[in-house]
């Protein structure tokens, strides 16, 4: 790695996502090089052919925010640019750039005061100079600096003698001490590592105790998984393969996606692959793979969702998926803690979706980088696991490392385990909060995330009257039984206005059948919607149901991206389900609750 470099500054702004740059229908491609050509296409489509090998993106706040997508990064770095330097950065994209080799240096003061088409002098890990002007710069970690000296983490890993590298096994007991004066994350990575203290900052290696892989990357992690040299995954019975976001296959390259998501079970022995059962995050719950005290990762940066049932579990991209199947082991820093306290009940017409998008508001899109957000009070605790999933969910969209949730009764009873077990897992009044945000839960309405970006949270009365053309109930987000019955009820006996697309997609093929057995998705037809499969789909802007123009979209799901859904002049709104059945029936934005 070069120490000391000029390079030519290309400037962007704050919040640029994963799918400005590069956006989900080009992930397909067979290689990183075609890919190249439709870098930021939704926000600047001319940039691309502009940039030249050496060039440095400077940037503001969360750059890289969104999904995990390890190929934003990569993309980037095949591009030639050598280095990326922004105000903050999203937590899975700085861990995916360093694992390409791709430097990343955060300073607050350079976007401010430098322009375009400006040279950039690098001193890696001391200061940056420009137009005269030196910037001091943290230096980097010993671990991410030992990653870049490699070239990257697949050249790391190579290097390691793979006969020494015994995985370790899982804990052999869910049982422990309460340990006070801890966040929940620091008492579930003390219940891990077995250390006596933990604190935010320290680094520890964690033994992973279930790798959830996704098809969209399977071959990216394939091929990472034999560069690095492993023959072998280390528990065939901890790696779960999950096929939801191309199946069904709807371009040209995702049956190869589908048929390396089957060679892990093929040629490694994986025990568990999910296809056409439905999406990963609702799956993980129903399987239990989820459940209190486990390390959890996944290729998807909503993983945080297994935070509901009391899990420290988090987004990866494909090639450190890659180490961790090998290893069983990662490297993580202790995240700082945010605690969320909501009390009281919920008015009528107002959700758990409402909760999560009232503190995103708040916090910002980059106001929870790399921290854990903690939940309690007592309409927390009134709120199904259903509930507190929906929230754990979107908890990444202001930056959150995880969302965790204090086990109790409906944490055991749903995950088939004994409470008395997983009690060490608990509240402490003495815990070191970074910050507390307190509500009480009878000032809460429906709130909607607008267009372009998830923080830019407003209530109901802001917005209510907009017309939409489209509206999408489903996703990982808002897919599951209590959310189906919620638009079932505002749509009972009723139908959708004319001239609106109402699309509903199940979070699983076990949530599908009990709606069918029930008569949610009867009445759901009946009023004129149509029902999909369980799988990623709409979310995530593939197959059906993708807009054009400037039409206007409201779903339930969790990102409102520009460009996300199919054009990028269309505008998408966030909201509950049940404000998503409301607006379909008079089609445009709509209180629910006179329908309740």
């Amino acid at each position: 790695m070069e120490q000391t470099f000029r390079s030519r500054v290309w400037r962007l702004g704050d919040n640029i996502d994963t799918d400005i740059i590069i956006m989900t229908k080009y992930l397909a491609k067979a290689s990183l090089q075609e890919m190249v050509p439709h870098l930021f296409e939704p926000l600047r489509p001319d940039l691309a052919a502009r940039l030249w090998p050496g060039d440095a993106i400077v940037a503001g706040e969360n750059f890289g925010c969104g999904s995990s997508r390890e190929m934003a990064a990569s993309v980037l770095k095949t591009a030639g640019i050598r280095c990326i330097i922004a105000k903050s950065f999203a937590k899975i994209f700085f861990r995916n750039a360093i694992n390409n080799g791709l430097l990343l240096i955060e300073c607050r003061d350079l976007y401010d005061r430098c322009r375009e088409g400006d040279t950039v002098e690098v001193e890696v890990g001391r200061q940056l100079t420009c137009n005269g002007t030196a910037y001091p710069i943290p230096a980097l970690s010993r671990e991410v600096l030992d990653i870049l000296r490699y070239g990257g983490l697949v050249p790391r890993m190579q290097a390691l003698d793979k006969s020494a590298l015994a995985a370790p096994a899982p804990r052999d007991t869910l049982r422990d001490t309460h340990r006070p004066g801890h966040t929940l994350a620091e008492q579930l990575l003390l219940h891990n590592t077995g250390a006596e203290d933990l604190r935010p900052g320290d680094v520890v290696t964690v033994r992973v105790d279930e790798a959830v892989l996704h098809d969209i990357y399977a071959p990216y992690i394939f091929q990472q998984f034999r560069d690095m040299g492993f023959d072998r995954v280390f528990d065939p019975e901890r790696v779960s393969v999950m096929a939801d976001h191309l199946y069904p296959t709807c371009l040209d390259d995702d049956p190869r996606c589908f048929r390396y998501s089957r060679r892990f079970q093929d040629e490694y022995g994986v025990k568990r692959l999910y296809v056409a059962d439905g999406i990963s995050h609702q799956l993980a719950l129903e399987e239990h793979l989820a459940a209190p005290g486990r390390i959890i990762f996944g290729t998807d940066s909503h993983t945080t969702t297994y935070g509901a049932v009391g899990a420290f579990a988090t987004g990866v991209g494909y090639t450190e998926m890659a180490s961790i199947i090998g290893s069983g082991q990662l490297w993580i820093r202790v995240p700082s803690a945010i605690k969320v306290v909501v009390n009281g009940t919920l008015p009528k017409g107002v959700f758990p979706k409402d909760i999560i998008l009232r503190v995103l508001g708040d916090l910002t899109a980059a106001g929870a980088i790399y921290k854990s957000l903690e939940f309690t009070g007592s309409a927390i605790r009134q709120l199904s696991v259903s509930g507190r999933a929906a929230i754990a969910n979107m908890a990444v969209e202001c930056g959150a490392k995880a969302a965790l949730f204090a086990p109790d009764e409906k944490t055991a009873a749903f995950c088939g385990v004994d409470l008395a077990d997983c009690d060490w897992l608990r509240f402490d009044e003495d815990a070191p909060y970074e910050r507390v945000l307190t509500y009480e839960a009878d000032t809460f309405t429906p709130y909607l995330s607008c267009p372009y970006g998830v923080d830019n949270v407003h209530p109901i009365r802001d917005v209510a009257g907009t017309p939409v053309d489209q509206v999408f109930i489903g996703s990982c987000t808002n897919g599951r039984l209590e959310d189906l019955a919620a638009a079932a009820k505002v749509l009972e006996g009723r139908s959708i206005a004319p001239y609106v697309r109402l699309i509903v997609t199940p979070a699983s093929k076990a949530v599908y059948r009990e709606a069918a057995r029930l008569g949610y998705l009867k009445t759901l037809v009946q009023a004129g919607a149509m029902v999909t499969h369980p799988f990623c789909g709409l979310c995530q802007g593939r197959s059906g149901g993708l807009v054009s123009g400037d039409q206007v979209v409201i779903g339930t799901h969790n990102r409102n991206f520009i460009g996300r859904m199919g054009s990028p002049a269309a505008r998408t709104y966030l909201a509950s389900p049940a404000v998503a059945a409301a607006s379909a029936l008079e089609g445009r934005i709509a209180d629910p609750a006179p329908y309740l």
